[in-house]
């Protein structure tokens, strides 16, 4: 059994990008509008939605849907490798061998990938938040610096960095999946 009779990825990839871009774009337009109506003496020259910040942020919600798509092989791959390097038959790579502690194809779906979308969602459309705002606040050209926010029930890396400021070139990003970290811009002291 091959991971290709199983697994198209141009296909996985295409489903991917027609669930999420949707969603990206109105991120980005949402940032957009919030960035606007607190810097409304910005014109619409100077600061418009369909320019290269933005299309450079579709470019990288693209290129999260590859990543998403190769983990999913990786781990289909790694199943079918054990499946077959043990001797089981189609059968019982698809649906697992419980007794053997091998959870097949199926636990993929069950187990590991279990609210995998949900996960999927929340953090590439925080991701893609997080990267437009730093671009939009730097278009601004007000903003130097941001000051980052955790939830106050999260791990302890996340919440060493809350309150932290930090200049906008840092890009501070997630830490982790489903990460949910807030970024608010610090005006500059000459604004």
């Amino acid at each position: 059994m091959r991971l290709d009779d199983l697994y198209d990825p141009l296909e996985e990839q295409a489903l991917l990008a027609r669930i999420l871009m949707p969603r990206y774009r109105r991120m980005l337009e949402a940032v957009h509008e919030l960035l606007q109506s607190v810097f409304p003496f910005l014109s619409a020259d100077e600061f418009r939605l369909d320019d290269e910040a933005t299309r450079k942020q579709l470019a990288l919600a693209a290129e999260q849907v590859v990543r998403i798509d190769q983990s999913s092989r990786d781990q289909l791959r790694d199943v079918l490798k054990v499946g077959q390097e043990r001797g089981y038959s189609d059968h019982e790579i698809a649906n697992g061998v419980p007794a053997d502690g091998y959870g097949g194809i199926r636990a993929l779906y069950t187990e590991t990938w279990r609210g995998r979308p949900e996960t999927i969602a929340r953090t590439e459309i925080a991701t893609a938040q997080h990267a437009a705002s730093l671009d939009r606040y730097a278009a601004t050209g007000l903003v130097s610096h941001v000051r980052i926010h955790e939830n106050e029930d999260t791990d302890e890396p996340c919440a060493s960095r809350n309150g932290k400021v930090v200049p906008l070139s840092e890009k501070p990003g997630l830490l982790h999946p489903n990460c949910r970290m807030g970024l608010e811009p610090i005006l500059d002291a000459a604004a």
